[in-house]
């Protein structure tokens, strides 16, 4: 299968879904990644270009355990608005990873640049097979399961099924390790408050949830022809 996850920005696939894409890995599956964003706003200690370029790289690290094929839209950080540009670019990057799985953000999410991408994802699902929809990409012929990841420290979300990556939580770490750049903006941001600390008791607490070590949970999209089967996850 392949298995696409489509994110704001740098990191949320290592803190959100990184287990559950390592776990697909692990059985054959191909994975992709695409970015809306390239964190170019997500810093004081460099320029917007420098820390977009910075997130970037450290994405591709990260991917590597994955041994992901990536797509960045790089759109700015921040500012991330539902238009003709974005969706036109997210339809051409689900047509090119041509998904049988997709995750993405919760629509409810509190952030801007997380609910916007969510929301675009789950309203262009019809425009995948379309010839006449404006893209760049040809149309596909599957119908892709859509599962929504968990929000920042788990607000507002609830989730109605879980992943168990307690095997999967060491390479979960190592692979957020490569965004530093993130976790010294955080700590400047944050003070008291190690980032690394968000991704580790959010897994824990779904894992607490779901009985396991550590877990990460999920919520199906439900739309006319792409409900989500719930057998295709790991």
């Amino acid at each position: 299968m392949n298995i696409l996850a489509i994110v704001a920005h740098p990191d949320d696939v290592e803190i959100n879904c990184f287990g559950t894409l390592l776990k697909y890995f692990k059985q054959g599956h191909k994975i992709f990644i695409a970015l809306t964003t390239s964190g170019n706003q997500g810093s004081n200690l460099y320029n917007r270009e420098e820390i977009g370029a910075i997130r970037e790289q450290e994405q591709i690290d990260a991917a590597k355990f994955l041994d992901a094929e990536i797509r960045f839209l790089r759109f700015d950080d921040q500012r991330l608005i539902d238009s003709l540009e974005l969706r036109r670019d997210v339809i051409n990057a689900i047509r090119w990873a041509n998904p049988d799985v997709i995750f993405t953000h919760y629509i409810n999410d509190v952030s801007l640049d997380h609910a916007v991408t969510g929301k675009v994802v789950t309203e262009v699902m019809l425009s995948l097979p379309g010839k006449n929809i404006m893209a760049d990409e040809p149309p596909i012929s599957k119908a892709p399961s859509l599962f929504f990841f968990d929000t920042d420290v788990g607000l507002n979300f609830q989730p109605e099924i879980y992943v168990d990556i307690s095997n999967e939580m060491e390479s979960k770490r190592e692979a957020f390790s490569k965004h530093k750049s993130q976790n010294e903006w955080m700590e400047n941001f944050m003070k008291d408050t190690r980032f690394d600390a968000f991704m580790e008791q959010l897994s824990a607490f779904r894992g607490l949830q779901a009985g396991f070590p550590y877990a990460e949970g999920f919520i199906g999209h439900r739309i006319h022809g792409y409900l989500p089967n719930y057998r295709l996850l790991p």
